[in-house]
């Protein structure tokens, strides 16, 4: 089986259980909470999505520079490649971690369903809020470990930047010593110069995913505040137990009604007493 098929077979099934489990919240009117497990996976496949568009187009980038290895200087390409390879390899793995998280969102709904079929509603809640406990710190993780990435990409920007004055300050020299022979003043080399305009041309994507990434981490707020909304309103247990002490209260007290009645009422051998004085 290809990626491609395993994909979408990966998808059928998450389909499949999230259907399963907003049918089962539905079928209980838990609208709110339907929604807002929606918006939680909504917000795991945008980011995913997001890391995979990086990653494509760092690919693309390590295939535009091995077709102008022979076009372009070999140290400079070279270097690239090696800066590109890197963050391709930083992005697939952030990609990887946040599976990771969007698996457990589906284990979770899986075995809400299962709880609710052995053991009915509380069971479900409970299982949800145990599945959700264990999927914060995960993200929590990845918010982490995107921020470190992000980190990588503006330092590799930066580094390429630097390749390029570099370049660019060898073109100045090589080309002004000639000129100063001459008896001609210095002239700034152009940002149009081989190898300095390569270095220009890599780097405006690199900076733009950066930006991506600034996005996905604002999106990892959102979820994680989302994530603990979601987690408050499966609180049904929590609800049942409250009513019923509820119940027990209202029991003590019928009880003690019951006994201060029976407190006022005349014993019964005495009442038939004063009613047998009475008749005599």
């Amino acid at each position: 089986m290809n990626t491609a098929e395993q994909n979408t077979k990966q998808g059928m099934e998450e389909s499949d259980v999230i259907k399963q489990f907003m049918q089962l919240l539905s079928q209980q009117d838990m609208g709110e909470q339907s929604q807002g497990f929606m918006e939680m996976f909504g917000y795991l496949a945008g980011m995913q999505m997001q890391l995979s568009i990086v990653a494509d187009e760092l690919q693309g980038m390590r295939e535009q520079l091995a077709k102008l290895q022979e076009s372009q200087p070999k140290t400079v390409t070279e270097r690239l490649m090696d800066k590109v390879a890197q963050l391709q390899e930083k992005a697939t793995g952030l990609s990887e971690r946040l599976s990771s998280v969007k698996e457990r969102l589906m284990e979770t709904a899986a075995q809400a369903v299962h709880a609710f079929k052995e053991k009915g509603k509380a069971a479900m809640c409970i299982a949800v809020q145990k599945g959700l406990s264990g999927i914060r710190p995960v993200l929590t993780d990845y918010q982490e470990k995107i921020q470190e990435v992000k980190m990588d990409y503006d330092k590799t920007a930066n580094q390429i930047d630097s390749i390029g004055d570099e370049l660019k300050q060898i073109g100045n020299s090589v080309s002004n010593v000639g000129r100063l022979i001459v008896g001609k003043g210095t002239k700034e080399v152009s940002d149009e110069k081989q190898g300095v305009a390569l270095t220009r041309l890599m780097n405006r994507p690199i900076k733009s995913r950066a930006a991506h990434l600034q996005k996905n981490m604002d999106t990892v707020d959102r979820a994680l505040e989302k994530l603990d909304q979601l987690s408050d309103r499966f609180t049904v247990k929590k609800e049942a137990e409250k009513g019923g002490r509820s119940s027990v209260k209202d029991k003590l007290s019928q009880m003690k009604a019951k006994m201060e009645q029976q407190k006022k009422a005349p014993e019964p051998d005495k009442a038939a007493a004063k009613k047998k004085e009475v008749c005599l």
